[in-house]
């Protein structure tokens, strides 16, 4: 009933002018997870202020998740907003690790949702360009539960085998494993992650999360958005992530001209 992912920011004050002016430093939360696998299947519940960037989305009867990375904006994967075709308008709350308190927490006003134009995936096999952003009327507050996650910066690597990263041969291999000729197409603008023996995946729910790296500098960001996958925790199948710093420009984008 714990919903997924790392991430951080402290703020700054300055007093100017007698008013306090906040400024938020993306992904270092005040309080660091001990065990650093993810919160997934096979890992472990995350404390309250470790993934401060958490966001849980409801569309419909479906639950998905995604990323606070600014003030108004979350970031997430397009198949958690649309349906049958047509994107929809979520519900989002934001401040608490668990499922249960987070839903207590009042569902926040929307004003777009921005799915990547080349997102089409009618027969759940096209998962390319599995991203999307949402628009927030109010600004948050940023505070030690709600802080924003980093972007992908140019200096940010996506190394095989950190913390689960798998190569793309071993990720292409483990599709041949699907029966039938029915097999979701993989790009480049995605990447898989787990261990070859299973057990530690994320799974139905878990869409639209993030999957995040650390820097050597302590700054958590945003490597992937939980897209797609076969079962879940499988023995030499893995979870594909949409590659966010593919995306960068675009996200960019989108927020500077909305």
């Amino acid at each position: 009933s714990h919903i997924i992912h790392m991430s951080i920011l402290t703020s700054l004050c300055l007093l100017s002018n007698y008013k306090f002016i906040s400024y938020a430093v993306c992904g270092r939360p005040t309080k660091q997870n001990e065990n650093h696998f993810q919160r997934i299947i096979g890992g472990n519940d995350a404390g309250e202020h470790t993934i401060p960037w958490q966001a849980l989305i409801n569309v419909g009867d479906s639950r998905g998740g995604g990323m606070i990375i600014a003030d108004r904006w979350i970031l997430t994967a397009a198949h958690v907003v649309t349906m049958n075709g047509q994107v929809q308008t979520p519900e989002i709350h934001l401040g608490r690790t668990d499922v249960h308190q987070i839903l207590e927490t009042p569902s926040l006003n929307v004003t777009a949702v921005h799915v990547h134009p080349q997102y089409n995936n009618p027969n759940g096999l096209n998962y390319d360009h599995d991203i999307a952003l949402i628009k927030l009327k109010d600004p948050v507050t940023f505070e030690a539960a709600i802080m924003p996650l980093c972007l992908p910066s140019e200096d940010d690597r996506y190394d095989s085998g950190m913390i689960g990263a798998i190569g793309s041969e071993r990720c292409s291999d483990s599709l041949k494993l699907i029966p039938g000729s029915r097999k979701p197409i993989l790009t480049d603008n995605m990447f898989c992650a787990g261990t070859p023996e299973g057990r530690k995946d994320s799974c139905q729910g878990d869409g639209g999360n993030g999957f995040t790296l650390q820097s050597e500098d302590g700054r958590f960001w945003a490597a992937g958005i939980v897209s797609w996958g076969i079962k879940c925790g499988q023995k030499g199948s893995y979870g594909f992530y949409t590659k966010v710093a593919n995306y960068v420009d675009w996200i960019n984008k989108i927020m500077r001209e909305n």
